[in-house]
Formats: structure tokens, sequence, C-alpha cells
């Protein structure tokens, strides 16, 4: 019974989202969306009837999908029926397909150990499945709802305001546009407070405290050196000696150039003594001449414009660093900035909606900064946000999962949001262990042997391929409704998120063994980059990718059946994930440098440089860790005898449902002949099980997550799959987010 179900919601799932791809379709009203929607369900039951031969079970499903999206529509009543109708569809086929892998898990004769490994298996789907679930729902609650335009505050007061610019090593000539913009703010009761933080050479920050000087009375210069807690701890330090009539605080990055009206835009929201910071939009400039910089600039716009209006609706934002505002009573009430976490505003937010204040999400950008010109730079950035999103879930656990001892008076809402901030990162992890498991299946086929797991075939494996297809789109459609951006752009901020998979990969894995932060370190190139170059920089990826073709034809050419066609696919498709990252590399050593981009490569904010020393030694547990797991992998192969699949069943096509309206399909608990091992003899299906969806590829978590220098998920929306023979991997996200 519950392959019948999968494929029908498989089926419901891409007829939703070719729905959803219908120009207004989405956000349409009643009257529009309840026929399409009924048309959409009318076209799924009728697919299906045409694979399973059962009319009547195609009726009795079509009614029941038309039920569960008026019942989502009832508990999300801002939602369209399309968004209900899409939203239905992800979130039923991925449910029923994890009850399907549970079923054939224990009830088709398996041995033990083959259990435990399944049932492993069994939990990386859950987890990959419930991280695209959740890239949708961010997608369906933003796209798909209809909200009255926010309303300038006005404002009835002007308080004192502060604007803080941290810098570290930062040109002169990046600097100074960013402090001539804040001296033309629109605004009477200013402070400009420049905070240099550890910078060694006084020939670099020196020019800065006389720009400030020549700037007016305004503007103040701090240099702290040595000073312990990087940004963080030089901010609190500059904050304490801030005068006492310093109302709220804001932050600015080095490169941004803020427009005139940004404070007398946004203070008003200040009058409502629960608002403790107000984030606007994070924008930036100088990309539209370059294709590289445009997929950077929209992989970055997805987190502002899909995730945190989702995390809005629920008052659920973080405070993302630059162009954010802060009441300085509730920065203070609850401590300050926090020195061991590298994403310090993200994990500030938290603390402080969990004190009972409010964050308000304006998204109207105020101002524009420069993105990293150089990829080294990129993965530096996203490597720090990755890891804050670790160090948050491990500093606040406790209060984001329920049953636990509460400190912070968070909402239920809220804390998923945070949870799922921080555990969508991991997406990217798991693109990397289903790449291993499908490498693994390719060595197995190539020799003629088969993982200890159990096994998914016929027409179920269409499933797999069904996720990572509708994964893409929803990515890819999101990116396009949410920023207006061309086909092109959008296919290029999904490369943009791929190149930086495994490095959030490193990230979590390093989050997850340290107790401290260490950054990460990459190694210095020369300028015109060439191919060779580009290769050495990503040696990670390019091995996956190198090992990903090889595994793909060895597969084929050794077991030329569909099965392997299927596997080998979806390994061509992880390969292509890992691809991205010398792609990236070559297109960002093609960047056109003009002065302003020529000043700014050497800045920090580019490069990606931090004041901490490295430390190699996490390398070895996780070298060690990767070691280990390799040759038991090795193991389980070689054990398993030549020709046969003692630990799985034979492979089976999907069976008509017959009596589904009388009774559940049942599945035999008993072992499976094997096949007499003949010349003759057909080879075996080499599939040790089918997948789960991207899980990213519909955000963007990434993280992605992603365009803050919080510990969120992009975007990176980042697509996994699920299986010993897996489905691609992930896209941001946003998550995650930054």
């Amino acid at each position: 019974m519950f392959l019948e179900l999968v494929v029908f919601f498989a089926i419901t799932l891409g007829i939703s989202m070719l729905t959803a791809l219908i120009p207004g379709v989405i956000r349409a009203r009643a009257g529009l969306g309840l026929p399409v929607c009924l048309v959409a369900v009318a076209a799924a039951a009728l697919c299906f009837a045409a694979v399973d031969h059962d009319p009547t079970a195609a009726r009795v499903l079509g009614v029941t999908a038309l039920l569960l999206t008026l019942l989502m529509r009832l508990l999300q009543p801002r939602w369209s029926l399309g968004g209900c109708l899409l939203f239905v569809g992800v979130a039923m086929s991925s449910l029923t397909y994890i009850l399907y892998a549970a079923l054939v898990t224990f009830t088709t004769g398996l041995s033990a150990g083959a259990v435990v490994a399944s049932l492993a298996l069994l939990g990386l789907e859950i987890l990959a499945l419930a991280l695209s679930v959740s890239y949708t729902f961010e997608i369906v609650d933003v796209l798909a709802r209809r909200d009255p335009a926010p309303a300038v505050p006005p404002l009835t007061r002007t308080p004192w305001v502060c604007i803080q610019v941290p810098t570290y090593h930062e040109p002169v000539e990046v600097v100074q546009p960013t402090l001539e913009s804040l001296a033309a703010l629109d605004y009477p009761n200013l402070l400009v407070q420049v905070v240099d933080n550890n910078t060694k050479d006084p020939e670099v920050w020196q020019p800065i405290e006389q720009l400030c000087e020549r700037l007016g009375p305004r503007f103040t210069f701090l240099h702290l050196d040595p000073w312990p807690g990087f940004k963080a701890g030089a901010l609190n330090e500059a904050t304490r000696r801030l005068p006492e009539h310093i109302e709220v605080l804001g932050i600015v990055d080095a490169d941004y150039r803020v427009h005139p009206r940004w404070l007398a835009d946004t203070v008003g929201h200040f009058d409502d003594p629960a608002v403790a910071f107000v984030q606007t939009s994070q924008h930036y400039r100088d990309w539209s001449d370059d294709g590289y910089l445009r997929g950077l600039f929209y992989s970055f716009r997805y987190f502002f414009d899909i995730t945190m209006p989702a995390r809005a609706h629920r008052q659920a934002i973080i405070f993302a660093g630059t162009m954010g505002l802060i009441r300085r009573a509730a920065f203070e009430a609850v401590g300050g900035w926090n020195q061991e976490c590298v994403t310090e505003d993200a994990e500030w937010s938290l603390r402080v909606l969990g004190h009972g204040w409010r964050g308000v999400y304006d998204a109207v950008p105020y101002g524009e900064g420069l993105m990293p010109l150089d990829f080294d730079g990129l993965k530096k950035q996203r490597f720090r946000w990755a890891l804050g999103g670790i160090q948050i879930l491990k500093l606040h656990w406790r209060d984001l999962v329920p049953l636990a001892r509460h400190r912070l008076r968070l909402s239920t809402a809220q804390r998923i949001h945070y949870l799922l901030g921080s555990t969508q990162w991991f997406a990217e992890v798991l693109t990397a262990t289903f790449t291993v498991l499908l490498l693994a299946t390719a060595l197995a086929t190539s020799v003629h042997h088969r993982l200890p797991v159990r096994q998914l075939t016929g027409a179920v494996l269409a499933i797999p391929l069904a996720f990572a297809a509708t994964g893409v789109a929803r990515a890819l459609w999101a990116m396009r409704s949410a920023t207006g951006c061309t086909r092109r752009d959008a296919f290029g901020a999904l490369r943009v998120w791929f190149a930086l998979s495994w490095v959030v990969t490193l990230a979590c894995l390093r989050g997850l063994l340290r107790r401290r932060a260490d950054f990460l370190r990459t190694p210095k190139h020369k300028e015109g980059g060439s191919l060779w170059q580009a290769l050495r920089a990503s040696r990670t990826e390019t091995a996956l990718v190198v090992a990903g073709l090889a595994g793909a034809v060895a597969m084929v050419v050794r077991t030329p059946i569909l099965t392997t066609f299927v596997l080998a696919g979806l390994l061509l498709f992880e390969a292509f994930v890992y691809s991205n990252a010398p792609w990236a590399s070559m297109a960002a050593e093609g960047i056109r440098l003009t002065p302003e981009r020529l000043a700014f490569a050497r800045s920090p904010q580019n490069t990606g440089e931090r004041p901490v020393s490295r430390n190699a030694l996490v390398a070895v547990p996780v070298a060690l860790g990767a070691a280990a797991a390799a040759a038991a992998l090795f193991a389980l192969i070689w054990a398993s005898p030549a020709g046969q699949a003692p630990f799985t069943p034979a492979p089976r096509d999907l069976p008509p449902i017959g009596q589904i309206t009388g009774g559940a399909h049942q599945v035999s608990t008993s072992p499976s002949p094997q096949p007499s091992q003949t010349e003759h003899s057909a080879p075996e299906s080499p599939s040790p099980g089918a997948a789960s969806a991207s899980s990213s590829t519909s955000s963007t978590s990434t993280s992605t997550s992603t365009a803050t220098s919080s510990g969120t998920a992009a975007p990176t929306p980042s697509a996994s799959a699920a299986s010993a023979s897996p489905q691609p991997s992930s896209t941001p996200v946003p998550s995650s987010t930054p």
C-alpha cells in the first residue's frame, strides 16, 4: 500500500510543481486557485491510473490529496491553494517514501546486520527529506502568501544613534566611501565610531584615523591592539566607551555605501518599547558586468528575499550584522556580543528574542556593499557562517528542542526556525555522505558485489529522480520569482551554492569536533589563475568529480541494466555538484578589476582574513574518521559474495494496487530465492536503496544558506538524497542562511 501512495504523491509533486510554474498561479485567489487545484489533482489521478490500472484507487487518492490541500489552507489561511497543493505534494511524497522504506527494511527478511545498516540509511533519508520540506515551507510561505505592503514608521523623535564601523586591516580606499556616505545621512543626532580591531601596521590604520578627523566631530576612531574576542570583543569594548545618551547602535561593514534615508526611515520602529533590533536587507553593488558575480549576487539575495521574510512572519528573524540597528538597552540587558561565537550577530538575536524582545525586518535595501571577488575569500566567508551556525546549535540546543528545560522564552515557531537555521547547514554533510555511498555502490557493482542494505528497485527507482528534478526546479523557480533574475543568472546562483558544498561540510565537521573556532585557511595563489591552479585550490572537490565520473562509467560497463543507469545518473549529478568549485575558482579569476575592485581586493572583506592563528590538528580526527569509514565500506563490499545479494530481497517492480480500497497490499516477508549464477543469468540490480529529495535545492538554506554573517543557513538552498544509492545533493540556502 505504501508503495502506491509513494507513486501517487510523487506524481502529485511533479504536477503541482509544473502548476506553480504557471505565472500568477502561486498567488492566485480561491476563484482561480480552486479550479487549478482540481485540474492538477485530477491530472495526478489520471496519471496514476495509467500506471497502476486501478481507477478506483486513483479516485480515492485524488480526493485524499484535495482534502489535504484544503486542510493545509485551514492551517495556513494566508497561503494560496496552489501553494498548499505544492507543499502537500512535497510533504506527503516524503512521508510516504519514508514509511515505505521502513516497511521494506523490517518486512523483507534482511539479516540483523543489514537491518542495522538500513536503519542508518533510513535516518539519513529522514534528515534529507525533512530539510527538503523545511525549504519548501519557506518558499511557499513567501511566494504563495499575500501580505499588505509594510508602512514606513513615522519619525516622532530622534534618539541619539551611534553607527559602529568595525575594521581589520582595511585599506583606507575601501573605508573612505563608507564614511563619506555616513556623513551624508539625513539624521541629526548621530555619532560614527570606527573600531579598528588588531591591525598591526600603523600605515594601514592611521590614514583611517586621519580621515575621521577630517570628517568632523561626529566621527571618532578607536584602535584596539592587542585585544581579545576578535570583532565581538572589540565592539563590546567600543560600546562600553560610548556616552550614556546613545540609545541606538548601528552596525555597518567597512565596504558599504549607505543611503541618506536609512535612519530616518527605520528609527521610528524603536517607538515600540518591545523592539530590540531592526534588520534591513543587505544588498550589493558593482556586479552586473560579470556572469559569475551575477550568480553570486542572486545566491546572496535568496536569504533576504525568501528566508528572512518567512522568519519574519513568526517573529524569528536574525540580526544579520551590517545594516542593522539595535536598542542599546536590549544589547546590554543580554550581555552584549558572545565572543566565543564567530557569528555573534545571529547568536545575540536568539538570546534577545528569548528574553521577550522583538525584531523587525525591513526588506528595503538602504545600502550596498561589495561581494568577495576572490573565491578563496568567499569560501572563508561561507565557512565562517556555517561554523557559526553549528556553534549556535551547540550553545543553545536545549532551548531549541522540545521536551528540554528551556532557559529562553521562545515560541515554538521561533525554536523551529532557529533550529532549522542551524541544521540546514548539515544538508551539505548529507550530500557528501550520499556521494560516498554512491561511490561505494559503484565500486561494489564494478566487482559484482552488493552493499548489505535493503534494496528498492522497479518503478520506485523513479522517485529519487522526481525528488531531484522537482528540488532543482523549486530552487530555480523560487530564485526567479523572488529576485526577478533571468534563468541564466538563477542557474549561476545554483552553481555558486554547489561550489561551496564541500566547504560547508568541512565547517560542520570542524564545528562538531572542536570546542573553539578555527577559521578556514586556503593556499595563496598568483593572479591570473589557470585551470591547474583552480583544480589545486579545490583538490577534494576535483577528486570527487574524477571518482564520480569513473564510478558512473564502471557501473554502466560492468552491469548495463536500468538500475545502474539510474544510479550512474545520480552519481554524475553529484560529480556536477562538486565540479562547480573549480569552475567558480576559475570564474572569479576572470573578473575585470576596476579601480574600486583593485582596492577591495586587499580588503579582508574580500580575502576572508581574520586575526587568528592556524590550528590544523582538526584535520587529524577528520582524516582518521574518513579512513575508518572507507575501510568499513570496503570490508562490507568484499564480505558479500560475488554475484549474490544475501542481505536483500530480489528486485520487484511496481505491482497493481488492486484492492487498495479493500485492504493493504501485502509485502512478502520470506527471503526471495537467489537465481543460479550462470553465464546466461541476468545481472542483479545493484541498487541498495532509493533516495530522498534535494534538501537544499528547494531553498537555499543555504543555508545555504544566505548572505549574512549570521549562523543560519542558505539556501546553503543544497540538495541531498538519501540511500545507499543516493540522490543528489544540496543547494542552499540559503538555509541555510548565512
